[in-house]
């Protein structure tokens, strides 16, 4: 078996004003190859964010959390001599969130992408 390191630098923007507060209760990322999953991990521990607030969350797969089959590592070979590898990354998250009461009787906009 062949061994592989993926780094993964991401960067989680809270665009939220102080009357909506969000908590994540877990967070995974996923690699993907050619939209096979090639292995994954979770990447925090149930944490909240600020508002108006960006977290770098830097992280590197291998080893057990990263296998790609033999056919995999072949084909990464054939296209890293070509000069490009492409890897999709997934971050899937469960949160929840509160509008503050304070706030009941005001509109807001939020948007989720």
């Amino acid at each position: 078996m062949h061994t592989a390191r993926c780094h993964a630098h991401l960067v989680k923007e809270s665009l939220t004003t102080g009357i909506l507060n969000v908590h994540y209760d877990s967070m995974q990322m996923t690699v993907f190859y050619e939209d096979q999953s090639i292995g994954g991990m979770p990447l925090m521990c149930p944490f909240y964010q600020e508002p108006k607030n960006t977290m770098v969350i830097a992280r590197i797969l291998g080893g057990a959390s990263l296998s790609p089959m033999k056919q995999q590592w072949e084909q990464f070979m054939a296209a890293r001599g070509l000069g490009e590898v492409v890897f999709r990354i997934e971050v899937t998250s469960i949160i929840w969130f509160k509008i503050l009461p304070s706030y009941r009787d005001k509109r807001c906009q939020i948007y989720f992408s």
